[in-house]
């Protein structure tokens, strides 16, 4: 059963590279829907009490607490929404002559999003007498994918992005003593991305592109720390990973100037610390509550070089450091069905000056609920919906070349809806 477990899951990773297309959701372009249990409660309790195997991703150490070799596989549905209004966006059409700033002539974008699953697969086993433990983790754990509609206003700053990120992480996590589990894993991640934007030399307009793959790798390390019996400390930190995107550039469909030549782009993701702790506070409910720090001031910019490292086009970014904080509660009703709900506040790590309409991001507040039924003792079916609220925010920024200024406000949400399975073995 181990090998065939393992084998289903590697089977996973080709499953998700065909149907895969991220949507925007948690603050930046993290996606945190790794868990249809750690959803319910607004992943409050994600480094101290998923107790499926899920928990290889969040804490690789929660392995040590499973009653055995498990496998968990979820969907997340994610339906976000944008709204981008024009608020003076113009085109200087005489480029370095004096009058001819005029306005940006075009419809508002409609919602760049679609309805999208985010897939993810996880599997737990013991390797000796429950002391040691092996697990497996394939998800998505950053992406993003917009695309507005033909002859917008924002066209010149973005038409179409897509990112996504497959991660396979192998782990393992040992019960050092009965108050003490350490878990670590390896982070095997492939990036593939796609930049559209409509670029002018104010004779013609035609569409600048930018795509790019890379793998590269990072690990994650974990706590569990029980001070007393009824109460449960988490620790995690997942490191960056830096990709070099290589791939082509190109300006196509300008009555002059238009290229395709291979380039490359770096991609810095995050890394992540996280810090939980769970009260049991009677027999059947449990109380939690995170935090997570996320240094996402490693994307600073995208900058996009050909092949001898010039500079083709460097767009900054200088998304800043940031929070999120959730708390949330578990309730046993009956030996069937467990109950949950939880809230978060996740800050947006983009800042007034450099907000784009890749990203038309804002501070985030989750309202999460959901529960488990136990349909047999081998089988447990895991439901959860999550509301989230993106508050308003402002963009105003110069593209091609400073002839466009790209002025608007946004404000967006997002539903979720997920399902999981947990077999247990």
């Amino acid at each position: 059963m181990k090998f065939k477990s393992l084998a289903v899951a590697a089977l996973s990773v080709s499953v998700l590279s065909a149907f895969y297309i991220p949507g925007a959701n948690a603050a930046g372009f993290y996606i945190q829907e790794q868990s249809v249990k750690g959803l319910g409660s607004a992943f409050s309790g994600s480094t101290t009490s998923i107790d499926d195997a899920s928990t290889v991703y969040f804490n690789p150490a929660g392995m040590t607490k499973l009653s055995g070799p498990q496998m968990n596989a979820g969907v997340h549905l994610l339906i976000p929404s944008a709204d981008l209004t024009n608020t003076g966006s113009t085109f200087d059409f005489n480029g370095p002559a004096p009058g001819g700033i005029g306005p940006i002539v075009g419809n508002d974008g409609g919602n760049p999003y679609s309805p999208t699953p985010v897939p993810n697969l996880f599997v737990a086993y013991p390797i000796v007498q429950d002391q040691v433990w092996a697990g497996l983790a394939i998800n998505v754990p950053f992406g993003l994918a917009n695309e507005y509609d033909t002859g917008w206003f924002g066209r010149y700053d973005s038409t179409e992005t897509e990112l996504t990120t497959i991660n396979i992480q192998p782990s393992i996590a040992v019960k050092a003593t009965n108050w003490l589990s350490i878990g670590a894993g390896v982070d095997i991640q492939r990036a593939d991305a796609t930049l559209k934007s409509a670029i002018s030399n104010v004779v013609s307009e035609g569409e600048s592109k930018l795509t790019g793959d890379d793998w590269s790798y990072g690990y994650n390390i974990g706590l569990q720390i029980k001070p007393v019996e009824s109460t449960e400390i988490g620790l995690h930190y997942r490191s960056a990973i830096k990709h070099t995107l290589e791939g082509r550039i190109s300006v196509q469909g300008l009555s002059a100037s238009n290229f395709d030549i291979p380039g490359t782009a770096d991609l810095n993701l995050p890394d992540i610390a996280s810090f939980g702790i769970a009260h049991q506070a009677t027999d059947k409910l449990r109380l939690m509550a995170e935090a997570n720090w996320f240094g996402w001031n490693n994307f600073q910019e995208i900058h996009a070089k050909n092949t001898a490292g010039g500079t083709v086009s460097n767009v900054v970014q200088n998304y800043q450091t940031t929070w999120a904080f959730s708390v949330g509660g578990e309730y046993d009703v009956n030996d069937k069905w467990t109950v949950r709900a939880g809230y978060q506040h996740d800050a947006t790590p983009t800042t007034d000056l450099y907000r784009t309409s890749r990203t038309p991001d804002g501070d985030r507040n989750w309202f999460s609920g959901g529960a488990t039924y136990k349909i047999n003792p081998k089988l447990d079916l895991d439901l959860a919906a999550t509301y989230i609220d993106i508050s308003k925010e402002k963009i105003n920024l110069s593209r091609n070349s400073g002839l466009a200024n790209i002025s608007a406000n946004t404000e967006g949400s997002v539903g979720i809806v997920a399902v999981g399975l947990t077999y247990k073995f």
